[in-house]
């Protein structure tokens, strides 16, 4: 133990303990590097504990990103029956911009995205078509437009309108109002989907959302007149061998999902 100490403080270029007879104690360096040691030592106990409960034991953690343009309502039965299966995977969900889905696929910080089809195909990245998902126009619950069936784009221009940036639908959306040289501009821009949908609800204007999408109570919805545009909402991963039982375990599942209930 004392050469491992000498050979230490060798390394470091000071002192560690200050040794008086019987008596020892550390000296102000000593302190400083033994909070960091204890940091170490925890972090060692705690990888080789994880080590365990996933070689021994079968535990997993499965890290899957979801689109910040999606909402929950199709998703609740479908993880609670992948967890009912795998009750010994732990899930983070990450929210997630879809413009960086692949990248963080390939790299491995996500094991599984799930978020709008891209039409760019990868040759590295399995992906599983989920559902179809349309576009919707949503106000507040006592808005005149309830009395609406289906809602024409030029009630965009005449009503507060709010834009989330990171809208799957927005790029063809937008391309659509310019065509028809409808004059819309924003009252708010943001990505915070959740934001935009409580103005709404507030009864400020209105918004476009996926219609299974809305997560603030408060809002109706309905469909725009001759537009037809949707989004297919897929589940991706990383193709072959390499991937984990819990990410083929949830691919399995989002496969024979009854996605329409």
């Amino acid at each position: 133990m004392t050469k491992s100490i000498q050979k230490l403080e060798e390394e470091l270029g000071g002192l560690l303990i200050i040794r008086d007879g019987k008596n020892t104690r550390l000296t102000e360096l000593g302190h400083i590097v033994s909070d960091e040691f204890s940091r170490i030592i925890e972090s060692e106990k705690r990888s080789k504990l994880l080590a365990s409960e996933h070689l021994l034991e079968g535990n997993s953690l499965l890290k899957v990103g979801i689109s910040n343009c999606l909402g929950p309502a199709k998703f609740t039965d479908f993880f609670s029956k992948f967890l009912e299966q795998n009750s010994n995977t732990q899930v983070v969900l990450h929210q997630i911009d879809e413009a960086g889905s692949k990248e963080a696929i390939l790299s491995g910080v996500l094991d599984a995205c799930i978020c709008a089809e891209q039409p760019t195909k990868n040759h590295k990245i399995k992906t599983t078509s989920l559902f179809d998902e349309r576009i919707m126009v949503a106000f507040a619950r006592n808005d005149r437009l309830a009395r609406k069936i289906e809602i024409g784009l030029n009630e965009l221009s005449k009503e507060n309108y709010f834009d989330h940036l990171n809208c799957s639908f927005r790029a063809d959306l937008m391309a659509m109002i310019e065509q028809k040289n409808l004059n819309i501009r924003p009252l708010v821009q943001t990505d915070r989907e959740d934001w935009i949908q409580k103005l709404v609800a507030a009864g400020n204007g209105l918004c476009v959302l996926g219609e299974f999408s809305a997560v603030v109570p408060g809002i109706r919805m309905r469909p725009l007149k001759d537009v037809k545009l949707k989004r297919t909402i897929a589940l991706s991963i990383v193709f072959g061998s390499s991937a984990s039982p819990a990410v083929i375990s949830l691919e399995k599942l989002a496969r024979n999902f009854n996605w329409d209930c």
